[in-house]
């Protein structure tokens, strides 16, 4: 799982290092960075994956992506993270510097990944376009629009790394993406806004193993009167039907542009959770939206679950998902002078959760939560 992920002049972000855990709520107002520091993990995702130049051109290129300082000079952008599987433990980092007319080199480069077992630590580290030190038995040149994880991504050890980097997924479903059919696409991974869903539920389906059985199950337990799914392809299109608890049989089944929002973006979500083989890093916009917040506890339960496979990070401003999460799940974000700033709930206000004195959402409605580092005004 990634342990720690840090940005510095990435967005608002201007020196931030965020201790992540199986499962980490982020909690703010609207605007506050929540999406920034998800945004940092895509980052590095779109980079290894894309390249550097489509991950940046996706964000509107170099000049709204970094940070300028008070006198309009542009601040160099760093990004990392710190990985921990049962097979190896991964450190990598990158740093783009800036160049005339937003454009960017790759300043410094740095990869460090030890073998759980042997304990031996194989890096590569690239410092303004020079080897620091080489990759083991590997002689690439030295890219400065590119990464050097990405050259010799087949390689090992560092195949490990950036399957584990590239493993991850983003997700914030669109309702009215699911209501019509949907034309065959490739079923894995689920796209970011559940464009290809049928084609993933058909999947799912034709295997009939235990992702249909406990995609199934899920299903039944979170959404009221749903018993599960069926796709059907007519012509050129997969349509998704849900088969309900009905004693007509022949009409218990309803295409999704019969279904409400909140069951949309519920199955959406259920799919994401348990498709196989499962993400290393799900990333859940605000779930709570459309959804009633009495079936929010029963979708918890499945998040809950689902992390045992696959860590999962959530933004949210909702206080009734917020009473559902532990305490040391919760990381506050705010917003200070432009900057985002990010730290587990104060020890007082923790202290209070603990004792069962006050729950977060309770504590978020009455006075708001507060950053560790920050104290309440009396």
């Amino acid at each position: 799982m990634i342990m720690k992920v840090w940005a510095k002049n990435y967005r608002s972000l201007a020196d931030v290092t965020v201790d992540l855990e199986p499962v980490t709520v982020l909690v703010g107002h609207n605007g506050s960075g929540k999406s920034n520091l998800v945004d940092v993990l895509r980052f590095i995702y779109d980079s290894l994956r894309l390249g550097l130049d489509s991950a940046i051109i996706n964000r509107s290129g170099m000049s709204t992506l970094r940070r300028w300082s008070s006198k309009g000079r542009p601040y160099d952008v760093e990004v990392g993270l710190q990985v921990k599987t049962e097979t190896f433990h991964g450190y990598y980092t990158f740093t783009l510097g800036s160049e005339r007319r937003g454009e960017y080199r790759v300043k410094r480069e740095l990869c460090r990944i030890r073998d759980a077992a042997s304990r031996n630590d194989t890096i590569f580290e690239t410092h303004n376009g020079v080897w620091v030190q080489q990759p083991k038995a590997l002689t690439p040149p030295v890219p400065e629009r590119s990464l050097v994880l990405s050259l010799i991504a087949t390689s090992e050890p560092y195949a490990q790394l950036y399957d584990y980097l590239t493993s991850f997924g983003f997700y914030n479903i669109y309702p009215n993406a699911l209501t019509e059919p949907q034309k065959p696409a490739n079923p894995y991974p689920l796209d970011e806004h559940g464009t290809n869903l049928a084609s993933a539920l058909r999947e799912i389906q034709r295997a009939k193993e235990v992702p249909f059985d406990n995609l199934t199950q899920a299903i039944q337990d979170v959404i009221p009167g749903v018993l599960g799914f069926k796709v059907d392809q007519v012509g050129g299109y997969f349509v998704t039907r849900l088969r309900h608890d009905m004693a007509d049989e022949r009409r218990a089944l309803f295409e999704l542009s019969q279904e409400s929002d909140g069951t949309l973006r519920m199955l959406g979500i259920l799919v994401a959770l348990y498709q196989d083989p499962p993400r290393t890093l799900l990333a859940l916009e605000e779930p709570e939206l459309t959804i009633h917040p009495g079936a929010l506890g029963l979708l918890w339960e499945e998040i809950e679950n689902a992390s045992d496979n696959c860590q999962i990070v959530v933004t949210t401003h909702s206080p009734d998902l917020l009473d559902m999460c532990q305490v040391d799940q919760i990381r506050v974000v705010e917003k200070v002078e432009g900057v985002t700033l990010i730290a587990p709930i104060e020890e007082k206000q923790k202290q209070a959760i603990q004792e069962r004195l006050f729950a977060p959402g309770e504590l978020l409605r009455a006075q708001g939560l507060y950053r560790a580092e920050q104290m309440p005004l009396l």
